[in-house]
């Protein structure tokens, strides 16, 4: 919790190096900590290790853009993160977008030094008051969207994010992959076995799943026996590699485990013809999982106009 101005931490993200050091300087005799990152996955890297109290995000970066971070911060951050945007003097285009990702306030590049200030102690005197009253709050919502048993999340949180996905990879024409893996027989396995050692089987497949994917990507347990894996910015060759790396996973946990099991996965795309919405894109992933299921189980069938079988052991 922050208690004075001078205990703030502010990460500072732009990949020009003047305006990372001047904002550094403005913000250190200010007296706050100041930390920089020069790109959006070193940004990421730094929220997760460090726990800024306040992120200033240039937008137009290489790699992972601004929009890219601010959408992952905001889906992502349990606790409140406030987000100010930087953007050109013209792209009104730009503070519209980041704000309906939910930026919490903009400065037009370059900005007045009393504005900078003034805007990051508008949105620290926000936090405070959020940190005081808002740990039970979410608690509780992150309770609700977090699977127990495998600490992924839930059904429940892959419908608004896939939602969302699929709105952002329409909006900008990007590729959108779904993977859908699901253990086969599970009910038959628990009756061998008993809850307590599937259980098991589901921790330690869900870590090998949230070790294969990027920052980004999200992981979801939708159902007892079924996973989905969401690839943002994923083609079709990507997301097989992608893929490749599950089924391995999984198999490692089948061959080194006390409960030996067969999988099927089933993966789809954006764009397709046959795909116009977000619940296309599951179904499509669904009707895959289940052709590989029905052609002979433990393999990947990925879904594109046709159906196409993928033994990853064979390549």
């Amino acid at each position: 919790m922050i208690t004075a101005a001078d205990t703030a931490r502010i990460l500072v993200v732009d990949d020009d190096a003047k305006v990372r050091e001047g904002l550094q300087a403005l913000l250190s005799q200010a007296g706050y900590e100041v930390v920089l990152a020069e790109d959006g996955r070193r940004a990421l890297s730094l929220v997760r290790e460090l726990s800024p109290d306040l992120v200033v995000l240039d937008l137009i970066m290489p790699g992972y853009d601004g929009m890219q971070v601010l959408r992952i911060l905001k889906a992502t951050t349990s606790t409140f993160l406030p987000v100010i945007i930087l953007t050109a003097k013209k792209d009104m285009d730009g503070k519209l977008q980041g704000l309906k990702l939910g930026a919490d306030d903009y400065l037009t590049k370059p900005a007045d030094d009393r504005e900078v200030l003034a805007r990051i102690e508008a949105l620290l005197r926000i936090k405070r008051l959020q940190d005081r009253v808002a740990p039970a709050q979410h608690e509780e919502r992150d309770a609700a969207m977090i699977d127990p048993v495998s600490d992924l999340y839930n059904a429940r949180y892959l419908k608004s994010r896939l939602a969302d996905e699929f709105e952002r990879a329409e909006r900008y024409s990007e590729p959108l992959a779904c993977i859908l893996l699901r253990l086969d027989g599970l009910p038959g396995l628990h009756a061998e076995h008993g809850e307590a050692e599937i259980e098991r089987v589901i921790r330690s497949l869900a870590d090998g799943v949230a070790k294969s994917i990027r920052e980004f990507d999200v992981a979801v347990r939708a159902a007892d026996d079924k996973f989905v894996i969401l690839l943002p910015r994923t083609h079709f060759s990507g997301s097989i590699a992608v893929a490749s790396r599950l089924w391995q996973k999984a198999r490692a946990v089948s061959r080194l485990g006390p409960v030996a099991f067969e999988m099927s996965m089933g993966v789809a795309f954006f764009p397709n013809p046959e795909v116009k919405t977000a619940a296309d894109l599951l179904d499509r992933a669904s009707q895959a999982e289940s052709r590989a299921r029905e052609e002979g189980r433990d393999q990947i069938c990925l879904f594109q106009n046709t159906a196409y079988f993928y033994h990853p052991e064979a390549d």
